[in-house]
């Protein structure tokens, strides 16, 4: 009698799981794009169903400043990924947009030329955890992980490289801020911290300066750095590193039209 009370137990225990996982709403996500310097119409597709496959990721791509005019841009949305580069902007209304949602707890992710975007804002600065105004020259270089435990660089590999991509020089790194990974600065002679998280206010952030254009892109451990970033932000990653039950990346997944 007690072992078949014990299977059932085990039996609905599962089941339970199981209806859980299948429960899961996806994480809603806005990807914000665009700007100069960078092939955002390459990068955006390749990023947004890459990071699909790691993490389950709902995305809405939007365009431009132009959403940052909107207040509550970031309402609807569980998670806002920044992947632009309009570092001349100086609307202080939508950079403060962009900031105060942050600052009042909506999670982020900020990548590559996001740290050089509103160079006029210094909050903005505060915000990305980072301060960055110069980068190496374009060439091939790997990194080190100062925090080989911490769940979003657990599966990153010891030995990767990229064949071609911009260090960013630290200019300022926060107390507020954790460093994930570094790279040594043949220009500046130092190490510099290109992945990291922080806290901005309430707000959870996970940046990277990563990720310039396909030599980096293209790389499904990249993918897994972001996607890992997400589900972080979002407290949706295990302290092992793998997702949370129902998080789990769908195979075959694609992201949402641009515009949605």
């Amino acid at each position: 009698m007690l072992r078949s009370i014990l299977a059932a137990a085990v039996v609905a225990s599962l089941a339970t799981a199981a209806s859980a996982e299948d429960a899961a709403a996806p994480i809603k996500a806005l990807y914000l794009t665009g700007g100069g310097y960078h092939d955002y119409k390459k990068l955006t597709p390749l990023l947004t169903e890459g990071m699909a496959k790691h993490a389950n990721i709902d995305w809405t791509v939007k365009w431009g400043v132009e959403p940052l005019k909107d207040a509550k841009f970031a309402d609807p949305f569980d998670v806002v990924v920044y992947n632009f580069c309009f570092s001349d902007e100086k609307d202080k209304d939508l950079i403060e947009n962009a900031v105060r949602a942050t600052r009042d707890g909506k999670p982020t992710v900020l990548v590559h030329c996001s740290m050089h975007c509103f160079m006029a804002s210094d909050e903005w600065t505060n915000c990305c955890g980072l301060r960055t105004r110069r980068h190496d020259g374009y060439r091939g270089f790997s990194t080190k992980k100062p925090d080989s435990k911490h769940p979003i660089v657990q599966a990153w590999p010891d030995d990767w490289k990229t064949a071609g991509d911009e260090l960013y020089q630290n200019i300022a790194f926060p107390e507020t801020s954790k460093p994930l990974l570094t790279a040594y600065s043949v220009e500046s002679k130092t190490d510099h911290v290109v992945a990291w998280t922080h806290q901005f206010g309430r707000g959870p952030v996970f940046g990277t300066t990563l990720g310039h254009d396909m030599n980096t892109a293209e790389q499904d451990d990249y993918h897994r750095l972001l996607a890992n970033g997400v589900l972080w932000a979002t407290d949706k990653l295990e302290d092992d590193g793998k997702p949370k039950p129902g998080y789990e990346g769908k195979k075959g997944a694609e992201s949402s039209a641009p515009g949605k």
